[in-house]
């Protein structure tokens, strides 16, 4: 898993840096041809670094010194020639905490990639095919126990398989919609796999804790999928970009869960101060029936697990940055 994780993350970075020559290469060729040349490719990217730090010595109210940074990347590059277009969007962050001679703990973690093919039929419709990975770079653990592994890269993966029309009435706003479309779950590792963690069949274990039969590593469902974007400028120097992803699972074994619906939402807001810094506060709401949760109860003074169910998963950040953006 190391291995494919060195190799992938590699892999992303030589496409970015093929993208964006591409991207170069194209400007030129469009600049150096005749005034009515027409640009097919294009590139867009946002890069952001931001680092905080504290520090505690002898301080009477508490506190532990820290040291946190952040890294992410969002791009496109399309190309579109009359109705034709090929796009490939990505959206890649990773951040960590220090807690200096202490310990060491993940709080970012997305690899979010998205190929889109599409037909235009008329001036807001068009004919698309969607395929998106969704991911993580590293381990994540059960902090501040960093011994129970909770997740790790392609544990989960999501890799949704789309074919259906995208409205688009302007710049801003665009809907996908797809009335059957192939959601893959994988679990590559066997921990996390035996456990059933993330839905897919978990191992069979006899009295003394040997695995019989072992967990599954995939899960396929199908279901409807519905995607929508907003992009905008909402006042002078502060712009809006969120998504919303739902799915849901037609053929799921427990018939009451076949309407539940799997929700992604992501949204920036970017408060930009000048060409090099931004302010940006950032939201992420997952809410997915197969991802799992313990419910405590307290007996004889103790906290034991009772049951599991799925809750809404939050992830949120605000704080300074140093911004680098191609348009």
């Amino acid at each position: 898993v190391v291995t494919m994780m060195k190799f992938f993350s590699s892999f992303l970075l030589v496409s970015l840096l093929q993208l964006n020559l591409l991207a170069s290469s194209a400007d030129t060729t469009a600049n150096s041809s005749t005034p009515d040349s027409t640009k097919y490719w294009t590139f867009k990217s946002l890069s952001l670094l931001s680092v905080s730090q504290s520090a505690f010595v002898n301080w009477s109210a508490g506190g532990e010194s820290s040291l946190t940074g952040k890294a992410s990347v969002v791009y496109s590059a399309k190309y579109k020639k009359n109705n034709f277009s090929l796009e490939q969007l990505g959206d890649l962050e990773f951040g960590m905490v220090g807690y200096m001679d202490h310990r060491v703990e993940k709080t970012n973690d997305k690899l979010n990639l998205s190929f889109i093919i599409s037909n235009q039929s008329n001036d807001k419709w068009s004919l698309t095919n969607l395929i998106t990975l969704k991911s993580q770079f590293a381990n994540g653990y059960k902090y501040p126990n960093d011994s129970t592994l909770i997740s790790s890269f392609f544990a989960p993966a999501y890799i949704t398989v789309s074919l259906g029309y995208n409205y688009k009435p302007n710049i801003k706003f665009q809907i996908f919609l797809s009335p059957a479309s192939g959601k893959m779950t994988f679990v590559l590792v066997d921990e996390l796999a035996n456990k059933g963690a993330f839905g897919v069949r978990k191992a069979v274990i006899d009295s003394v804790g040997n695995v019989i039969t072992p967990g599954s590593h995939f899960l396929a469902v199908i279901g409807f999928t519905i995607v929508t974007s907003y992009s905008s400028e909402i006042m002078k120097n502060i712009k809006l970009n969120s998504a919303l992803t739902l799915h849901n699972n037609y053929f799921d074994f427990n018939r009451n869960n076949r309407w539940n619906v799997d929700v992604d939402f992501d949204s920036r807001v970017i408060f930009s101060i000048n060409n090099l810094f931004a302010t940006v506060l950032y939201v992420h709401l997952i809410y997915d029936d197969n991802v799992m949760f313990p419910n405590y109860q307290t007996i004889d003074g103790k906290q034991v697990v009772v049951s599991q169910s799925p809750r809404l998963q939050v992830n949120e950040s605000f704080g300074l940055g140093l911004t680098y953006k191609i348009n």
